[in-house]
């Protein structure tokens, strides 16, 4: 997770960046990177980049809030729906993500979560009334051309209604990596 956003990142000359899951990845934020406060430094600068940089979208192909996908169901095609910001995700794992004060993760994590979380947007948008919808995330202040920008992309897809430069990623990645 942080190499694909690493890459994307420093080797990216696009003015708008587009990426697979989410900005603030779960696998970034807990486990190994979450024992020291230098590691967790290491992960929220890189996702401090994009909120600074702020042309970023990222589209999950599957999300975990699956009853989101309810809202974006009553979507008609080509809508979009801003849903919230990334904060109460945030608290949330902070909260039962097993920080510990005195590594210093647990500031840090708070301090994250007051000044970037609100700053990520999370929405869903729709193309084809055949299609299923998809979350997106995006900078606050950019959201609206980041939905416009994941959704004609993902009208290259009619079929299935997801990006298609996530996809051929994917599919360039698989191929050349194995």
């Amino acid at each position: 997770a942080y190499a694909e956003r690493s890459l994307l990142k420093d080797k990216s000359t696009a003015r708008w960046r587009m990426g697979h899951g989410s900005p603030a990845p779960y696998e970034l934020l807990t486990g190994l990177w979450a024992t020291q406060r230098e590691r967790i430094r290491i992960a929220l600068e890189l996702i401090e980049w994009y909120v600074k940089y702020e042309r970023f979208v990222f589209v999950p192909s599957a999300p975990r809030k699956r009853h989101w996908l309810t809202i974006g169901n009553a979507l008609n095609p080509l809508e979009y729906v801003i849903l919230q910001t990334l904060e109460p995700d945030i608290e949330r794992l902070i909260e039962g993500g097993g920080y510990r004060d005195e590594s210093g993760v647990r500031p840090a994590m708070r301090e994250f979560c007051r000044l970037v979380a609100p700053k990520i947007v999370v929405g869903l948008f729709r193309v084809w009334e055949g299609a299923p919808p998809y979350l997106f995330y995006a900078h606050v202040d950019q959201a609206e051309m980041a939905a416009h920008i994941a959704m004609a992309d993902s009208m290259l897809q009619e079929h299935r209604g997801f990006p298609m430069l996530i996809d051929l990623a994917d599919t360039v990645c698989k191929t050349t990596f194995g």
